[in-house]
């Protein structure tokens, strides 16, 4: 067991990256990168979705600080983003090893609070999820059916992460449990007493607009890899991510299963025909969070205090 938790998320990262490999020689390397070439004309539009949605998330958390956000620096909120964002694509940390070294670089503005603020952004970003998972579930219903294995699946993943960001939501709220937590991890005394609905309404807007820009980030994707342009048919993308996503909780940054999912639900984006142009859709989303994980990572020292 001492292994599998030291270890543990590298061999799902190793298993995802064969997957990936299994399933690029399977379809043909030649022509899944005519695919991904196919989107250069587009792809300045798509790294900019991608700054644009994940940016949100950070508004989220400046909402969730409350007054306390005036008193973090712009320098502070932007270098605590890139190192978020790098850890969150580079390495198999993920998500919550990037918000453990947000919380870290915030510390000192919002003191133990910065933890519990970094939860809540979690809670945040799961509900949001949720939300957009109902439209695509519904353009996903629409075009294969309600009993649909793919409708099936986005609808089970927005009950899941709804079920997991209200449940943190409630944690944090129940006196006795923060007590516990102030007490096992060092959190500071009434934790419960600052989920206050307000800032967690407003965090929530901002994360729900950000899965809207996302939306629009992978109709823009898969327009660029030859499929059509749409409402439904950006919806349905991300309704396949949101799959992919969910199922490759596991595995960092759910290499590999995202572009298994997209092999799998080819159809319903209108890409049965052609494998190579959906698992295409993954890639090039890959390759713009890689392009602005390096961004991050030049410009994170740069936004060191000078002193």
């Amino acid at each position: 067991m001492g292994f599998l938790r030291k270890h543990g998320r590298w061999l799902f990262l190793l298993g995802g990256l064969l997957a990936l490999v299994f399933i690029i020689r399977d379809i043909g390397l030649e022509q899944v990168l005519a695919a991904v070439r196919q989107t250069s004309a587009l792809f300045h539009w798509i790294l900019l979705l991608e700054v644009l949605w994940i940016s949100f998330d950070t508004l989220a958390l400046r909402a969730l600080y409350g007054e306390a956000a005036s008193r973090v620096p712009l320098r502070e909120w932007l270098r605590s983003a890139c190192s978020a964002y790098a850890i969150m694509i580079l390495l198999p940390a993920g998500r919550a090893g990037g918000e453990v070294a947000r919380g870290a670089l915030l510390y000192k503005h919002a003191g133990t609070g910065a933890v519990d603020k970094s939860t809540q952004l979690q809670a945040a970003v799961l509900i949001a999820n949720a939300v957009i998972s109902v439209p695509a579930a519904l353009a996903v219903g629409a075009y294969v059916g309600w009993t649909h294995s793919l409708t099936l699946l986005v609808l089970g993943n927005g009950l899941v992460t709804l079920g997991i960001g209200v449940g943190i939501i409630l944690v944090l709220r129940r006196s006795r449990l923060g007590a516990w937590l102030q007490k096992r991890f060092g959190l500071a005394k009434g934790i419960e007493e600052r989920v206050a609905s307000g800032p967690l309404l407003r965090a929530l807007a901002f994360t729900s607009t950000g899965r809207v820009v996302q939306t629009l980030q992978y109709a823009v994707i898969l327009w660029a890899v030859g499929g059509e342009l749409g409402l439904q048919p950006g919806l349905i993308t991300q309704g396949v991510h949101l799959v992919g996503a969910g199922l490759g909780d596991f595995v960092p940054n759910a290499v590999g299963i995202t572009e298994g999912a997209y092999r799998l639900f080819a159809a319903p984006l209108g890409l049965g025909e052609a494998p190579e142009r959906a698992v295409a859709i993954a890639l090039v989303a890959r390759l713009a969070q890689f392009c602005l994980a390096f961004a991050c990572l030049m410009t994170g020292p740069l936004l060191r205090p000078r002193s």
